[in-house]
C-alpha cells in the first residue's frame, strides 16, 4: 500500500474515534499548550546497523482547536552512538539528528468506567530530518563530512496523567521513518534509501488556561 494510502487510513481511523460522545468528551481548560521530554532514542532498520542507541530531548507547542484536535509544531534532537559492524570496523560517527515539522494529535475520550484522570493521545505528521555526522569523533571517516536533511514521517502514541487542569505528565513513544538519499549513504560501508529511530520519552504538558 503506498505510504501516503497508509496515513490516509490512519487519520480517517484516528478521526472515528475522536468524534466526540454524549457524556465522554474531557472539556478543553486551554487553547495553547507545550510539551518538553527526554528520553532514549532507539535506532532500527538500516540506522540500527549504523548507529547505536543514544539520548533524546524535545519539545512541541500544540493549538486544542477542538477538545479532542490540537494542531502541533515539532522539533526533537537525537544523538545517536557509534555504530560498528561484526569485526569492530567503525561504520558512522555518531550522529546528530534534528527534527522539525508538525502533526494532528487526537485526544481519545475517557473510557466510561475510568475513575482515574489518564489521558490517551495518538500524533501523525510530517518534517525535515537532518542528519550531521561528529566529524571530531574520527577525522578520517568517509562520513566526516555527512550534513543532509531528509522527509520524515512520525507517528506517536502518548499516555498521561492530568494531575492539575494546566500539568499533565505522560510517558510517549514516536516511530521516525526517514527517507534518505542512497547516493548519499554510500559513506556507511553500504547504500540504503530509508531508515527509523524511535524515540521513547517521559514528560510534561504545560497548557495555557483560558
Amino acid at each position: 500500500m503506498h505510504n501516503a494510502t497508509k496515513y490516509g487510513v490512519l487519520l480517517a481511523v484516528l478521526a472515528m474515534f475522536a468524534i466526540p460522545s454524549a457524556g465522554l468528551t474531557q472539556p478543553a481548560t486551554g487553547k495553547v499548550s507545550v510539551d518538553l521530554r527526554g528520553g532514549v532514542a532507539l535506532p532500527a532498520g538500516n540506522m540500527a546497523t549504523i548507529t547505536d542507541i543514544g539520548g533524546m530531548a524535545g519539545a512541541s507547542a500544540m493549538w486544542n482547536f477542538h477538545p479532542n484536535w490540537a494542531i502541533r509544531a515539532d522539533f526533537d534532537y537525537m544523538k545517536l552512538d557509534d555504530g560498528r559492524d561484526g569485526f569492530g570496523v567503525l561504520l558512522s560517527p555518531p550522529q546528530d539528528l534534528m527534527f522539525f515539522g508538525g502533526s494532528f494529535e487526537v485526544n481519545f475520550n475517557a473510557p466510561r468506567y475510568q475513575s482515574m484522570p489518564f489521558t490517551f493521545m495518538l500524533n501523525v505528521g510530517a518534517g525535515i530530518m537532518n542528519m550531521k555526522v561528529d566529524n571530531t569523533f574520527d577525522a578520517g571517516h568517509p562520513a566526516v563530512g555527512f550534513d543532509n536533511s531528509y522527509p520524515a514521517f512520525q507517528g506517536g502514541m502518548k499516555i498521561g496523567y492530568q494531575v492539575e487542569p494546566w500539568l499533565n505528565i505522560f510517558v510517549n513513544g514516536t516511530a521516525y521513518f526517514i527517507l534518505l538519499d542512497s547516493a548519499d549513504t554510500g559513506v556507511f560501508g553500504f547504500n540504503f534509501d530509508n531508515g527509523w529511530v524511535i524515540p521513547v520519552t517521559a514528560g510534561v504538558r504545560l497548557t495555557f488556561l483560558r
